[in-house]
């Protein structure tokens, strides 16, 4: 996402002081488990030295330009990010999973920033276990997810079809918080995500729909049926909104109770990895268990706790 920047003072001085050589992609560094002819592999990008990821950030940009027209150089987006996890296979980078952590009291929101998949490799659920693995990752081995009550997965699309998804879990949307039918909290999360990150929305009616996101990034034809909001989802969103030149994006966002997320990951680590996620080295439930990692992030977003905000919403009328 384009206008995010977090810097903290003791990660400018870590990557300062890098020297460490470039890594290659099927190094063992990051590896975490293997899965029907792919390696799957995570990097905290909090604590690695950046001049070891050289190899790895032409992999992903090169995955990246398959999917889309960025926004920024790859190396420059991924400065932003908190995490990133990739698949890979026979020395190839084929798909990737960029996420960003912001912590506010007892809420964990977790932007999933992008997920991409080489065309020639999709259709093999690449997407879904490398999103699964990394919130695993952050479940299980993030020292500052022991304290949250409420997990917020987010995803900010301009892509209607990615959207319309969304809206159609219905029973997502039925059991838990989310962005088609928001709670004053959740609302009061997304607005302080704005502010924090300097990201205007399209109309403060709609406080979902985030203004200029990705300008013309957006390279399928704007009159395909297959790429066309539903009717459902249109009500959620201003006339003026525009996705395809201004890059307009919704935000969707879920919030869940933390204890609920624990169970549905497992199961969902299971189905996407089967027995392998047991003794898997990164993150399986008997794998050799290394000490939960210190969170870097806590800071980076205040207590939202015991502050008014003030945000209009669609008249439901």
């Amino acid at each position: 996402m384009k206008s995010m920047f977090v810097s903290l003072e003791g990660e400018q001085g870590l990557h300062q002081n890098d020297t460490t050589g470039p890594v290659p992609v099927d190094g063992w560094d990051f590896y975490i488990q293997s899965h029907k002819g792919f390696n799957y592999y995570l990097i905290d990008l909090n604590t690695v030295k950046w001049s070891s990821l050289g190899n790895i950030i032409r992999g992903c940009e090169a995955v990246e330009n398959d999917c889309w027209k960025a926004q920024e150089e790859f190396s420059t987006y991924l400065r932003k990010c908190d995490v990133l996890s990739y698949a890979e296979k026979d020395g190839r980078i084929v798909a990737f999973d960029a996420v960003t952590i912001l912590n506010s009291g007892p809420y964990c929101v977790y932007n999933n920033e992008e997920t991409m998949v080489l065309k020639a490799f999709r259709g093999r659920d690449l997407a879904q276990r490398l999103v699964i693995m990394t919130v695993e990752w952050h479940l299980t081995k993030i020292a500052s997810m022991k304290k949250k009550k409420y997990f917020i997965f987010t995803s900010i699309s301009a892509n209607p079809a990615v959207v319309n998804r969304y809206f159609n879990k219905s029973w997502l949307r039925r059991l838990f918080d989310s962005s088609f039918a928001p709670s004053p909290q959740l609302i009061a999360l997304k607005e302080e995500y704005c502010r924090k990150y300097a990201i205007e929305v399209v109309d403060k009616r709609y406080p979902f729909c985030l203004k200029n996101m990705f300008p013309g990034s957006n390279s399928f034809d704007p009159n395909d049926p297959k790429y066309q909001f539903s009717p459902h989802v249109r009500a959620s969103m201003p006339t003026d909104f525009e996705h395809m030149v201004r890059g307009d994006a919704f935000a969707f966002m879920l919030m869940i109770p933390m204890k609920i997320v624990r169970w549905v990951t497992f199961i969902l680590m299971i189905k996407c990895f089967g027995t392998e996620y047991f003794s898997n080295r990164g993150v399986g439930l008997f794998s050799r268990r290394r000490p939960l990692i210190p969170s870097t992030l806590e800071g980076r977003i205040p207590d939202l706790s015991g502050k008014t905000f003030s945000v209009k919403t669609v008249d439901q009328g």
